[in-house]
């Protein structure tokens, strides 16, 4: 009357990341960071935003100036 379920296998949920997939690099993005990196804009960046971040190690580390810059840019298009 009462029996167990069989349990169907479940495929692996995670992956190493070294196997996950990128995409290729676009031509435009490629160009904007060899032009960011030929006037220093994350040394020039870090620099400025310096003084707004916590220097005491208490709480969660910021978001780094540059990636962030970087997220925003990548949202408008």
């Amino acid at each position: 009357m009462f029996s167990a379920k069989k349990k169907a296998a479940q495929s692996e949920f995670w992956i190493p990341a070294d196997q996950v997939v990128s995409s290729a690099k676009s031509g435009f993005y490629a160009k904007l960071e060899e032009t960011l990196e030929s006037f220093a804009f994350a040394a020039k960046v870090r620099a400025l935003c310096a003084p707004a971040y916590d220097e005491s190690g208490v709480g969660r580390p910021g978001i780094d100036p540059v990636v962030y810059l970087k997220m925003i840019y990548g949202r408008l298009f």
